[in-house]
């Protein structure tokens, strides 16, 4: 597999979180598109960093942009929890 692969990978990705972004109407769908193209963009910068060889700034930037995946994810779980208890109360 070379870097093509990889590539082709992060652009279907990338492709599947942008449909994902401009279609949804809820903040969690939003977020599940962005944290789709952060996760394509670390796919790419992994990519290319294993290709050019040891390339400290690429893997500086997978991990900022790894902590941003994070901190989106569980600002989704957040989100889920407290849709999932105002609901819960609505049905009592």
């Amino acid at each position: 597999m070379g870097i093509n692969y990889f590539i082709f990978v992060s652009a279907v990705l990338f492709g599947i979180g942008l449909i994902t972004v401009v279609s949804a109407k809820g903040g969690i769908r939003n977020l599940t598109g962005i944290l789709l193209m952060f996760f394509s963009c670390i796919i790419n910068l992994a990519a290319i960093g294993g290709f050019w060889g040891f390339n400290p700034e690429s893997r500086i930037l997978i991990f900022l942009i790894s902590a941003v995946c994070l901190i989106h994810l569980s600002a989704g779980a957040i989100m889920f929890y407290k849709y999932y208890i105002e609901n819960s109360k609505a049905v009592k």
